[in-house]
Order: structure tokens, then C-alpha cells, then sequence
């Protein structure tokens, strides 16, 4: 897909917000197939994938960004997918040489359990790694590992070397996206989207994508929707309110939209936000979202789900949950 020029988002949370949707085999397949064009992107079969839960983010950048691994069997060889969410809005030109580092730990990972004799046979999975960035600035990092060693040119296949996939949320067109008549297209749409009446807009023209969508990515679409809304626009209940009466001839789709925007609204998430805010106190704002991830734990939500909408810890969550249990 070609690229094109946006305006400024609301700059969506792009950690857990994508990776609750990414957890999702359905919705990993339909991004690379979406935005990857390659044979093998084709050739993916979703019952192969299995999600490998560990992260190998650098302590350094854990604030400003997240990954996601999965492992497929393709005739008989494992190949990694590894797909670095970028947070931060600046381009960070030594990303070939992280994801080098990441896939090294990958690596050493896997095999840690696999034995090895000497002189035995001895191979490495593929590794496939990938960058989802939707930061505002076009990405100028380079794509290529080689690209970073001086004197480079002077070499041949002497020098390590690999390209990483980019895909890049910003630069893709609204016709593109449109197109695309998908749940990982509808999405990239909504995160462009530059303020309340162009997100109306662009849900509007995206209904009947919506109205076509499996149940499940539905339900995650619709989740996601609501917790984007109630994150980033500055009066959530006002806002919730407008899109519920702007689409209120929806009649399913707004009932599912509604009972996810009123669940966060009813959790005390914006009362917690709003005490903090009124209070200038920290305390204040943290007890306010823990009241509010503990009516969500009630609820039954996921801890990825509860700590978008509350910006609380995995850590922190996993404590409370322990809590709840005790009670």
C-alpha cells in the first residue's frame, strides 16, 4: 500500500491497545495479510500459530515500547513473527541494531531447553521481525542492518545483515484503508483520526465493515473503540453520549458499543481520572484506578483490557487480583 498524508491523531496508546487486538490469532493474520506483500504472507494458516508468551523488550525501552511473538509450523519448521509495537514518537535510527539484539534473545530462548552435541546437526528459526509504528513523524530509520556499519560498502556478504518489515499506521490513505473492508483496516483508520468529528466521519463510512465482521472481531473492535474513547478524548461522557445518539440507527452495533463505553464509564475510571485531575493529588488518581480495575476484575475483563483503560501495571494488577481473592 501507498502512502499519504495525515493530520495529527489523538495518538492512541499504542502498547496494549494493539496488543490485545494483535493476541488475537484472526486479527495477526489479517494485518499481515493486509500489510504485508509477500508469498509467505499468503501461505499462513492461523490453526499453525501458537503465541509465545514472553516478552523481549529491553529494560530500556519498556516505556516506550511492547512486543509480540508467535510461532508458526509451516512444512515442518518453526518461524518466528516478531512484532515490536513503537510508542515513542521520535524515530529511533538504531532499530535494526535492536531488533538484532531482540532476536538474538529470541533465539537464545528457544534453544535454552533444546540439547546440543557436538557435531551434531544444528539449526536456527527464521525469525521474521516486524515494526508497527504510528507516530506522526514518517518513519526515516534505516530498514537494513548494514545500512548502520561504516565502511559497509567496502564489504559483500561478508557482513550480517537482514531488513525488517515496516508497517507504518500513519501512511496509508483512507481509500487504502476503506478498501481493506477489514477489522485491522477499520482500526487503522480510527487511530489517524484528527479530532471527535473526523472519528464520527470515519465510523460512519466504516459500519458496514463493522456490521460484516465475525462476532468475535467484533467484540474485540467494539472493546477496543471503547476504550480508545474513553482514554483519549477530553470529556469521556460527553463523548460517549454523541456517539451513541450519532448512531443510534446502528441498532446492534451501538448496543455493543454502548455496553462496553458504559462498563468503563460505570467502573469509576473517569471518576478516578477526574478526582486526580481535581484533586492535583497522585494518590488520589491511583486509588481511583484501582477501584475501578477492581469492579473491572468483578466483571470478568481480561488484565491486558483493564490495564488499557486504567494505565495501572501488569504488576499491579496481577496484586490486586491476588487481593480480590483473598477477600
Amino acid at each position: 500500500m501507498s502512502g499519504g498524508k495525515k493530520t495529527a491523531s489523538f495518538s492512541f496508546p499504542h502498547d496494549t491497545s494493539y496488543r490485545y487486538l494483535l493476541s488475537s490469532k484472526k486479527l495477526f493474520v489479517e494485518l499481515i495479510r493486509s500489510f504485508v506483500a509477500r508469498e509467505w504472507a499468503e501461505a499462513i494458516d492461523e490453526t499453525e500459530l501458537e503465541a509465545i508468551d514472553h516478552s523481549f523488550v529491553l529494560p530500556d525501552f519498556g516505556r516506550r515500547e511492547a512486543d509480540l511473538v508467535y510461532r508458526l509450523r509451516m512444512k515442518g519448521r518453526d518461524i518466528i513473527f516478531y512484532v515490536l509495537l513503537e510508542l515513542q514518537s521520535t524515530v529511533d535510527r538504531s532499530m535494526p541494531y535492536r531488533l538484532l539484539q531482540y532476536q538474538t534473545e529470541i533465539w537464545r530462548y528457544l534453544l535454552r531447553n533444546r540439547p546440543f552435541k557436538e557435531g551434531g546437526h544444528f539449526t536456527l528459526p527464521a525469525i521474521v521481525p516486524i515494526v508497527l509504528y504510528n507516530g506522526q513523524r514518517p518513519w526515516t530509520a534505516p530498514r537494513q542492518l548494514r545500512a548502520l556499519v561504516e565502511g559497509q560498502s567496502a564489504f559483500g556478504s561478508e557482513l550480517l545483515d537482514f531488513e525488517y518489515v515496516l508497517i507504518d499506521v500513519e501512511r496509508y490513505t483512507e481509500r487504502e484503508l476503506l478498501e481493506l473492508s477489514n477489522t485491522i483496516g477499520a482500526v487503522f483508520l480510527l487511530d489517524q483520526s484528527a479530532d471527535r468529528r473526523q472519528l464520527h466521519d470515519r465510523l460512519a463510512k466504516l459500519m458496514g465493515t463493522v456490521r460484516a465482521m465475525p462476532e468475535e472481531l467484533k467484540n474485540q473492535f467494539l472493546n477496543w473503540l471503547a476504550n480508545m474513547v474513553a482514554r483519549q478524548l477530553p470529556d469521556p461522557s460527553k463523548a460517549i453520549d454523541d456517539m451513541i445518539n450519532h448512531f443510534k440507527e446502528e441498532g446492534e452495533i451501538v448496543m455493543g458499543l454502548q455496553q462496553n463505553l458504559e462498563a468503563i464509564r460505570n467502573s469509576g475510571v473517569e471518576e478516578g481520572r477526574e478526582q486526580g485531575l481535581r484533586e492535583g493529588l497522585e494518590q488520589g488518581l491511583e486509588q481511583g484506578l484501582e477501584q475501578a480495575a477492581l469492579r473491572m476484575l468483578r466483571l470478568g475483563l481480561d488484565l491486558d483490557v483493564i490495564g488499557e483503560a486504567t494505565g495501572l501495571s501488569l504488576d499491579k494488577l496481577q496484586r490486586l487480583r491476588d487481593r480480590k481473592r483473598q477477600v
